[in-house]
């Protein structure tokens, strides 16, 4: 059997993290979260495209991220053409 990456119950590492369970081999780290490792809601992890588990705090575990986030995609911050309101004038 492995040793996982992280031990001890100082490490601030997320409860969650990969280097919790797995050794450093085992996951990839990311410098930040992004849409490239999402959060799996099944089982409560992340992992990247083809299956790798992911790390998104590097500060955490105490590495350097061996993979880049892309950016975040710029949210549609266009409002949207304000339309005219018609007013009606009742006859008194």
């Amino acid at each position: 059997m492995t040793t996982p990456f992280v031990t001890g119950p100082d490490h601030p590492a997320c409860g969650i993290c990969p280097a919790t369970r797995l050794p450093r081999e085992g996951f990839v780290v990311y410098d930040r979260p992004s849409r490239e490792c999402p959060f799996n809601p099944a089982d409560g992890h992340r992992y990247t495209a083809d299956g790798t588990p992911a790390c998104v705090h590097p500060d955490k575990v105490g590495l350097t991220p061996d993979r880049i986030a892309p950016p975040p995609q710029p949210l549609d911050s266009a409002p949207a053409p304000a339309r005219r309101q018609r007013w009606w004038r009742t006859g008194r």
